[in-house]
C-alpha cells in the first residue's frame, strides 16, 4: 500500500495504522536513505501500541527495545545494521532469543549486505519525495 507523507506527524499516523493491524511475531524490514523517516515510522509504532519509551536511531547502539501494551505485542525490537560490514556479526545479536508472537522485529538497512539474510513478513519503503513529502511504500511478502 503506498502512502504520502507531508510531516513527520503524518508518517507516524501511518506508521500508527499500520501497527494497530499486528499480531505478533512480524519482521519488519525499512528501507530508506539516511533521514528518510525509518527511526520516526518506528516512533509511530510504539506510540500506537501505548509506549511513552522514547524512540531514538539505533545506529549507535545497533538494537534499542521497546515495551508496549499492544493487544498482541508487548515488545517492539529496533535493529540498524548500517555499521556492520559482514552478515557473521549477525550472531552476536542474538536475534533467535527475540523471535516470538508477542515481539515485532523493526530493522534499518536490511539489504546492508546486498540481500536480506532475513525472512521477512512487511518491507516498508519510505523515499524522499523533496524536502517534506515522503511516499512510503508497505509491503506484505
Amino acid at each position: 500500500m503506498k502512502h504520502v507523507s507531508k510531516s513527520e506527524l503524518q508518517t507516524k499516523e501511518i506508521a500508527a495504522k499500520f501497527a494497530r493491524k499486528l499480531a505478533g511475531g512480524e519482521f519488519i524490514e525499512l528501507v530508506g536513505d539516511l533521514g528518510a523517516g525509518k527511526t520516526v515510522f518506528v516512533r509511530g509504532m510504539v506510540e500506537a501500541l501505548g509506549s511513552t519509551a522514547r524512540v531514538k536511531s539505533p545506529t549507535f547502539t545497533i538494537m534499542n527495545e521497546y515495551p508496549v501494551q499492544g493487544e498482541h505485542v508487548t515488545k517492539i525490537a529496533h535493529l540498524d545494521l548500517y555499521r556492520f560490514d559482514d552478515e557473521s556479526q549477525l550472531s552476536a545479536l542474538e536475534l533467535e532469543d527475540y523471535i516470538n508472537d508477542k515481539t515485532v522485529i523493526c530493522v534499518e538497512w536490511p539489504d546492508i549486505f546486498g540481500k536480506s539474510p532475513f525472512e521477512p513478513t512487511h518491507r516498508v519503503t519510505i523515499e524522499h519525495v523533496d524536502v517534506d513529502t515522503r511516499e512510503i511504500i508497505v509491503n506484505e511478502l
